[in-house]
């Protein structure tokens, strides 16, 4: 099979381990940024006089920038290093965070949210390069499982510390926050992070690529778990959208709605307990099965809520930690399986 990646010369030099806490601190931007910005969405759209639907681009812009970024850093970091991509993104991060906190308009805030996304996809799509370069298979996995328990609690306190922050000084200081972050991180990597792919790749040749993308999307198991996957994520990034407004008309302040909120990450710790415990007895087909009807559960309960009016912050957050619950038993499922498929012959 072709390699989109034509190889040059290989180094046999062993790899410095990226330390542990630095990848905790470069992933945790990502999830900073996601969630941050959620409790305050009313408070931006009043302050900037627009509708919810305008406010709600500060969330799409860094979704879009997040996903489609991803595509380019992942080549880029094998054809010139993981180092100097990873360093860019969170300057570009960082970037976005301060361009926020002296925006005078919504559109430029925007604009600094687009930022941010593109500067966030590095860290999403690297650090697992760096962790597969710095560490052999039984030693990546648990770098990796720790990482991601770090990942499941930072957006409980995001949540938590967005809607006290904008109780406090404003919509603002979430930016600065993630100024601050982007900052902390691009001076952490640049001092403490040695280059970990010393195998650099020579020309990429875009047909190759397109030619390997096809053949990954031509795999019907790998199309089954990527929906099930989408569908989760789907649904957690529409409720950051529009549940926080609910909270709203039902009189809540930014500070209660944070807390509210972060019902749906324990939702998705517990569930992410149950994979770990479970998978290998269940199977990652059931597990991914249980882990979407419990989803379709959850939206059609608060689809009831909605008609019979019964809405109130409770039930919301209840159906919010189910939902995130059964992500629990899907993300990590599919992103396990994802490295277990086999290749199309």
């Amino acid at each position: 099979k072709g390699n989109f990646l034509e190889p040059s010369t290989r180094t046999t030099s062993s790899v410095a381990s990226a330390p542990i806490w630095l990848l905790i601190i470069t992933m945790g931007c990502s999830a900073v940024g996601l969630t941050i910005i959620s409790p305050s969405l009313k408070s931006v759209a009043e302050e900037f006089d627009v509708d919810s639907a305008t406010a709600q681009f500060l969330l799409s812009g860094y979704f879009i920038a997040i996903a489609s970024s991803q595509l380019i850093y992942g080549p880029m970091s094998d054809r010139y290093g993981r180092r100097k991509p990873l360093l860019i993104g969170m300057g570009l991060y960082a970037m976005g965070g301060i361009i926020g906190v002296y925006a005078a308009s919504i559109t430029t805030l925007i604009y600094a949210r687009i930022l941010q996304g593109l500067g966030a996809a590095a860290t999403v799509s690297i650090v697992r390069a760096i962790i597969n370069d710095s560490y052999d298979r039984t030693k990546g996995a648990s770098v990796f499982a720790t990482i991601s328990a770090v990942m499941v609690i930072a957006p409980i306190f995001s949540f938590i510390s967005g809607g006290l922050i904008d109780e406090m000084i404003g919509w603002k200081g979430t930016m600065v926050i993630i100024a601050l972050a982007g900052g902390l991180s691009l001076v952490s990597n640049y001092f403490f992070l040695n280059e970990t792919n010393l195998n650099p790749i020579g020309t990429i040749v875009p047909r190759l690529l397109i030619s390997e993308y096809y053949e990954l999307f031509s795999n019907r198991l790998f199309l089954a778990f990527v929906i099930a996957s989408a569908c989760s994520v789907g649904i957690f990034l529409c409720m950051i959208g529009f549940v926080p407004y609910e909270y709203s008309r039902l009189g809540l302040s930014p500070g209660e709605i944070g807390v509210w909120f972060a019902a749906t990450p324990v939702g998705y710790m517990f569930g992410n307990f149950i994979t770990r415990w479970k998978a290998q007895k269940w199977g990652l087909e059931s597990m991914t099965l249980i882990g979407r009807i419990i989803s379709f559960l959850s939206i059609f309960l608060l689809f009831l809520m909605t008609m019979g009016e019964l809405q109130n912050p409770f039930l919301i957050s209840f159906t919010g930690m189910v939902m995130g619950f059964s992500a629990g038993l899907v993300i990590p499922t599919v992103s396990y399986t994802h490295l277990t498929l086999p290749t199309k012959a």
